[in-house]
């Protein structure tokens, strides 16, 4: 991943990545009187040899995949794909991967687990999308019950997409021969699923989603539940989740983390989110955005960025450089009544590459995490770009 970040201050040469921030670096590593500790799991859609990738038939599975974790007070913080499926990338191995960070304050002497404390849980809801396309004006609409959602326990984590290819077929038949059988059945599922998108909606419309859901493994026909744990003030990362929705070929889930209290409430509200790329081609090769800058004003605010969107797809021959409108979706604890004292927010924007080689992540920015974490940062969100390199 990578992006070109205008920066208020030149970071040392020997900082650990490029690190900008309206704090002077002495700040950025001034220890407070909290610490966390972070987990990074990742996970496969497809088969892969390396051990440590978690394999999962679908998105819904992670929730019982990180359960063991809650048990022992982590908490899902950001889930997000290693590469954004855009175009031909849906072929690379790794763009069946999925990166879920969690965290948890580190204990120490002075701050003890209460005993018997009840954890939240992970719960993550598909939504019923009647477009072929996923705009601002939809995740608008879909905000509005991400808010909904959040008055009854639930803390947003984020939106996840997850790309579902056609069965790969040899001289038109599939890979058991079985082309007749397949096209029936996919013919049947095409419509099963459209009767259900149909109802999910009317049902979305009313405010009662009845979609899948999986909460701590369990996946059923139920009103969702979702959320998240995060007084967040540490922005981590670049650039956004994209996606362009196909009936039947992708699928949006939104992620929760869900708290038996509901006595605290959430409200989320979209920022704007400007940029200039330029193409390669149909190929994103740079990407210009002033993160920090259009964070920082809701940050000193008290809110804290949890989740971005840009549709990156572009109409064919199109490929002149041009500027993106996206959203920023910034997090807002409490009431928010105005001239409340609520405490404002330092925000730092970390760019880091990832290196990749087959399902094996060689570089990325959990080493950087993990010392930051010391010094009392606290991610709130992961945001891939499209920039790819091959070198």
């Amino acid at each position: 991943m990578g992006c070109g970040l205008r920066k208020l201050e030149d970071p040392d040469d020997s900082s650990p990545g490029k690190i900008f921030s309206t704090l002077k670096r002495p700040q950025v590593e001034t220890k407070t009187d909290s610490a966390y500790e972070y987990v990074l799991l990742d996970f496969t859609l497809e088969a892969s040899s390396n051990p440590e990738v978690i394999k999962i038939s679908s998105v819904l599975d992670i929730a019982s995949k990180v359960e063991e974790y809650y048990s022992k007070g982590y908490v899902v913080g950001a889930v997000h794909p290693i590469i954004l499926p855009i175009g031909r990338r849906r072929s690379f191995p790794a763009s069946h991967m999925y990166r879920v960070v969690l965290s948890r304050l580190k204990l120490s002497q002075k701050h003890a687990a209460p005993r018997g404390q009840r954890h939240p849980r992970l719960v993550i809801e598909e939504c019923p999308l009647m477009c072929e396309t996923l705009t601002n004006e939809v995740v608008k609409e879909l905000l509005e019950k991400v808010n909904e959602a959040a008055k009854r326990g639930k803390k947003f984590v984020g939106f996840v997409t997850q790309h579902f290819p056609q069965p790969k077929a040899c001289n038109g038949a599939s890979t058991d021969g079985s082309a007749e059988l397949e096209s029936t059945l996919g013919r049947r599922n095409r419509e099963h699923r459209r009767k259900n998108s149909d109802e999910n909606y009317k049902n979305w419309n009313e405010g009662t989603l009845s979609g899948h859901s999986s909460e701590s493994g369990i996946e059923e026909e139920t009103q969702g539940e979702s959320t998240l744990l995060q007084d967040a003030d540490f922005q981590f990362g670049k650039e956004v989740s994209p996606v362009k929705p196909r009936k039947g070929d992708d699928k949006l889930y939104t992620v929760f983390n869900v708290f038996d209290d509901d006595s605290t409430c959430w409200t989320y509200h979209e920022g704007v989110l400007s940029m200039k790329v330029t193409r390669k081609g149909p190929v994103i090769s740079t990407l210009e955005a002033d993160w920090l800058e259009l964070t920082t004003f809701y940050y000193k605010q008290g809110l804290s960025l949890i989740d971005s969107f840009v549709h990156w797809e572009t109409s064919k021959g199109d490929y002149l450089p041009k500027s993106l409108e996206g959203l920023f979706i910034y997090e807002e604890e409490g009431a928010g009544v105005p001239g409340s004292n609520r405490k404002g927010n330092d925000a730092i924007v970390v760019e880091q590459w990832t290196v990749i080689e087959g399902c094996e992540i060689k570089t990325d920015y959990g080493p950087l995490l993990h010392t930051l974490a010391e010094f009392g940062w606290l991610l709130t969100c992961v945001l891939p770009t499209p920039i790819v390199r091959h070198d």
